[in-house]
């Protein structure tokens, strides 16, 4: 068997995901991506791989069409693409577009359940978890197949496995990070639990003391707009924006939160909301794409990234697409 590489994001469900890909076909390697860093490392990949499995990756508007290029040059040398993922695509764009061998798209499940309903025939039920666990830190267990995972395996102890990720990913500082997430994926395919990891159920719990001392902070310091509350640069070196952005919202009672992360001359950005009404997918995207940016995710959460400057600009344009969604 040729080389194979998996692509995947740093989340709860691209590490599963990940992790069952990897289950799958033992021996690939693993590589850390966002939508933002797909194009880049697309073009790295000179060595002509067996197959590339990109799974949790959204496409992002700004990198498509490089994007799209990469992948064709790939295939065009005799690569097998594989393509999972579950964000809303690009507006007009079928998934007949993407230009992979094998597109595996719907926005109803997470990564983790879509990479294990294509590789089942060569998974076991310890890979079943882990799509259940992909789907509890997603906020996907709607589906027929997470709800029967739920149910046949315990939800409860589901819930905890994915608590252990979530809030382990939190306290991971970004000079481990890539190192720390791969090594997770690796065990996780061997068929071991999160709680299994002692590491990680030691840097959940630190997570879950500074989750407490983040929610102290995002109460004192958060400002707000007229749909929105938001953050800037909670101290926590990067991690926890989605949970700052939550707090944001709940603490001045408004529809959506936002935090940002100053990195250098540009700011990562966390949104989530409060009123299913609002599309937040959408509203990044539109936003963002007023400063030349690029966002999106799901609609009941997603991201962005823009220049620093942008920022203020960036929050009035997202509380104006917030309106229009509200009215």
């Amino acid at each position: 068997m040729g080389q194979t590489i998996i692509m995947c994001h740093g989340d709860c469900d691209g590490i599963t995901s990940g992790a069952i890909a990897l289950a799958a076909i033992p021996g690939s390697r693993i590589w850390l991506t966002n939508p933002i860093s797909l194009d880049d490392d697309l073009r790295r990949i000179r060595d002509k791989p067996e197959r590339i499995i990109i799974t949790d990756i959204a496409l992002n508007d700004r990198s498509l069409k490089k994007i799209f290029a990469e992948m064709i040059r790939l295939t065009n040398l005799g690569v097998e693409i594989i393509y999972i993922d579950h964000h809303p695509l690009p507006k007009g764009m079928h998934q007949n577009d993407i230009p992979a061998t094998t597109v595996v798209h719907r926005e109803d499940g997470c990564a983790a359940e879509l990479a294990y309903l294509h590789f089942e025939k060569k998974l076991g039920w310890e890979q079943k978890i882990l799509a259940a666990i992909g789907a509890v830190g997603d906020y996907a267990m709607d589906t027929p197949f997470a709800k029967k995972v739920l149910r046949d395996f315990d939800a409860r102890s589901i819930a905890f496995q994915a608590a252990i990720i979530v809030q382990a990913l939190g306290e991971i500082p970004t000079s481990d990070d890539l190192n720390m997430k791969r090594s997770i994926i690796e065990r996780l395919a061997l068929g071991m639990l999160p709680s299994d990891l002692n590491n990680l159920v030691e840097r959940a719990l630190r997570g879950s003391v500074v989750e407490r001392a983040v929610r102290e902070y995002v109460h004192e310091q958060a400002e707000n707009k007229k749909n929105l509350g938001y953050i800037l640069d909670i101290p926590t070196g990067g991690g926890f924006n989605g949970k700052g952005a939550l707090f944001a919202a709940s603490v001045k009672d408004k529809a959506v939160g936002v935090c940002g992360n100053t990195k250098g001359k540009k700011i990562s950005i966390s949104i989530r909301r409060r009123d299913e009404n609002i599309d937040l997918n959408l509203v990044a995207r539109k936003a963002a794409k007023e400063v030349r940016g690029s966002g999106g995710g799901h609609p009941a959460a997603a991201g962005a990234t823009i220049k620093y400057e942008h920022w203020d600009k960036f929050l009035n344009l997202l509380d104006y697409e917030i309106q229009k969604q509200l009215k």
